[in-house]
């Protein structure tokens, strides 16, 4: 069963948890695994991570972990804690080139991130309410929430209701991007089986995805710590 990717927004927004999604097309568990920098083979089972998770009472102490699941022809990721702030992946492009996927990023503070590439292009980005500029003009899923979610519309400013100058931007609401933006990509993720909170869920695969290895060449210590059950 699936649910869409409308429920994300409640789920994890909602409670102000960051994070960050990546969905890969035609892709198994260990192939994404290793796109935002886990180590070939260190995919966990389920049940271990889940051990790991429990014996460490919480994912703080853990090196950069993130959930992975498949539905639907879409290998998935959520990955949380400081692993969504991290800019030390540009080692790890080469293994995206020629794929489709998508990338949803919430750091909780400001407006989700919503980024789409086709067959290696770049095809479609929403931030703030609004689309990128860059994208076509008659892109389908642009017209499409035009017409049902009435992107691109303005807000009348209640102090100048008469006067459209002063009107702002109307955003709509991010769980109907979500619903619309998983639709046109056929991206359905099951909410029942990512859990809420969705770390400590006991369906899902976990690898850790931090730098074994720190910028001044010393071992990263939070895989030292890390308590077997």
């Amino acid at each position: 069963m699936t649910d869409g990717i409308e429920w994300i927004h409640e789920a994890l927004h909602g409670q102000g948890v960051a994070f960050q999604l990546v969905a890969l097309k035609d892709a198994e568990v260990g192939d994404l695994a290793m796109m935002p920098g886990a180590e070939p083979g260190t995919v966990m089972d389920p049940p271990t991570c889940n051990a790991i998770v429990a014996a460490s009472g919480g994912t703080v102490r853990l090196p950069d972990l993130a959930r992975l699941g498949t539905c639907g022809g879409w290998a998935f990721a959520f990955e949380t804690g400081e692993g969504i702030f991290r800019y030390n992946r540009s080692h790890l492009r080469h293994l995206w080139e020629g794929r489709t996927y998508v990338h949803i990023s919430d750091t909780a503070m400001d407006p989700p991130m919503v980024v789409a590439v086709v067959d290696g292009k770049w095809d479609w980005q929403y931030f703030d309410g609004e689309v990128h500029e860059q994208v076509r003009a008659d892109h389908p899923l642009t017209a499409r929430m035009t017409v049902e979610i009435g992107l691109g519309s303005s807000k009348p400013d209640p102090g100048y209701p008469d006067d459209p100058d002063e009107w702002g931007l109307y955003v709509p609401a991010m769980a109907d991007v979500y619903r619309l933006f998983g639709e046109h990509y056929r991206l359905a993720l099951p909410r029942r089986t990512i859990g809420d909170p969705y770390y400590k869920n006991n369906e899902l695969y976990g690898a850790f995805t931090a730098p074994r290895t720190l910028p001044d060449g010393q071992p990263n210590p939070k895989y030292d710590d890390i308590r077997r059950p």
